[in-house]
């Protein structure tokens, strides 16, 4: 079958080939885009609303094939078999109940296969051993259990996999030994692991970065990263159960990998009553390589003195918008680190009401109150003393390395007063939509200040 009447059977369909070089003239029934990076041209055919419901016969020369979202049920036998200079294939969001063992037979080129979001509910243990060659495997979305599929002789790189935890944790775990890229996050499917140890990845030595956010996460075990000594991504975000005490565990693990990026955004409940950092929960992370940090969305309100000391030499980027932060020992602690980056918007931001809090099997951790931390920051900070005591003006140290500082939404009712800045280094300042209403000044030493944003205030 040509190109041409492929294209005029089947409508929802993306296939590239190397027979059409760039200084040739594609058919004019089909809409062409150039893939530079690649050499070829895209044929797109113009008529994308027809569904197909079952793989046509395929030129032999194609190099890709996107056939996502359509109604495709089945991959029979051999479909593929004359398609061995394939490379990438993207059967995702169909209808395929079922993969055989030589459903993918003669594929012996691709390096990326999309299967996610189909109803794949039975594999043959070999249906995937034919692609020899491939290197990322996206299967979420699907009813068949993962930890069930076959990956002997293939040295994937990137796996993007449901993970469903069953009762019996002695039960086997992926064996990938080449693999650098885990993605089991319930963000883009199925995750539901109420533990986490070190079994788990314990067949996965060279893992690089991890995704387990929004997996209802209740409890991580020490030791469950600690053989990854590779490791410089992980993300355990959006594990409202998991909360502070759980991190612990996780940052006495990182000194033995090469962390470089952790995300503990949002894993505290949303209308819990507000946290605090304590120096266990940090004191780890000095003997690390962490370069940023996300730990916005998490009610935090204080941080324990000489906590923020044992932040590593190499900490650049924190973000930590979306809190509950208050005046405390902590802020004198601030100036010590070496933070070049630091976003700390729309503090005591409103939350929906109607979500439902994640259902924890493990106890909550202990809580703090406090008052208004604008009112005591303002207070002790912004409220120039020359006025009550005929003293010198207000200081505010600011750490020595930091460039660029966001403290957008966070509704600050104060005006600007007389004020010293410690020597710095600072080139951007973004403090829109807040309620400043007035700039007495002015605010000395920001030497090295390029940007400014005070838009939507009242000053």
């Amino acid at each position: 079958m040509g190109l041409d009447t492929l294209q005029r059977l089947h409508g929802n369909v993306i296939i590239s080939t190397r027979e059409f070089r760039t200084d040739e003239k594609p058919n004019s029934n089909m809409a062409c885009s150039k893939l530079y990076d690649c050499g070829f041209w895209q044929i797109i055919p113009s008529r994308p609303t027809m569904n197909i419901t079952e793989i046509p016969a395929l030129p032999k020369n194609l190099t890709e094939i996107n056939f996502s979202g359509n109604t495709i049920k089945k991959v029979p036998d051999d479909v593929f078999y004359n398609n061995g200079l394939l490379e990438f294939l993207d059967l995702s969001h169909n209808l395929i109940s079922n993969l055989h063992r030589r459903s993918f037979s003669g594929l012996v080129s691709v390096k990326r296969l999309l299967l996610n979001n189909n109803n794949i509910s039975d594999v043959h243990d070999y249906a995937l051993t034919e692609l020899k060659n491939l290197l990322e495997l996206n299967f979420k979305m699907n009813p068949y259990d993962s930890l069930g599929l076959n990956f002997s002789g293939i040295s994937l790189i990137t796996a993007k996999l449901d993970f469903r935890q069953s009762n019996n944790m002695t039960r086997d775990f992926w064996s990938m030994p080449k693999l650098w890229n885990m993605d089991v996050s319930g963000l883009t499917g199925i995750c539901n692991v109420k533990t986490l140890n070190a079994d788990v990845f314990k067949l996965l030595p060279k893992l690089e970065t991890i995704n387990v956010s929004a997996c209802s996460i209740n409890y991580i075990y020490k030791g469950t990263f600690r053989t990854l000594s590779n490791l410089i991504y992980l993300d355990v975000s959006l594990n409202r159960c998991l909360k502070f005490s759980g991190v612990e565990n996780i940052t006495n693990d990182l000194p033995y990998t090469s962390i470089k990026t952790l995300n503990i955004h949002k894993i505290h409940q949303a209308f819990e009553l507000n946290t605090e950092i304590t120096i266990e929960r940090f004191q780890n992370l000095k003997n690390t390589t962490l370069e940023t940090l996300y730990i916005e969305g998490n009610r935090i309100q204080q941080i324990e003195p000489e906590a923020l000391l044992f932040l590593p030499k190499t900490m650049r980027n924190v973000f930590a918008a979306d809190n509950q932060f208050s005046f405390g020992g902590y802020i004198k602690d601030v100036v010590k680190t070496p933070i070049q980056f630091l976003n700390l918007s729309n503090l005591f931001s409103p939350h929906n009401p109607i979500e439902k809090p994640e259902v924890c099997d493990f106890v909550k951790e202990r809580c703090i109150r406090s008052g208004d931390g604008h009112k005591r920051f303002y207070e002790r900070y912004l409220h120039s003393p020359v006025e009550k005591q005929n003293t010198l003006p207000p200081y505010i140290s600011v750490p020595p390395n930091m460039t660029k500082f966001i403290y957008k939404g966070c509704n600050l009712r104060f005006k600007i007063p007389l004020v010293l800045i410690s020597s710095n280094t600072v080139k951007y300042i973004d403090a829109s939509f807040n309620i400043f209403h007035s700039w007495n000044g002015p605010v000395m030493s920001f030497n090295n200040l390029e940007y400014l944003d005070m838009s939507n205030n009242f000053v």
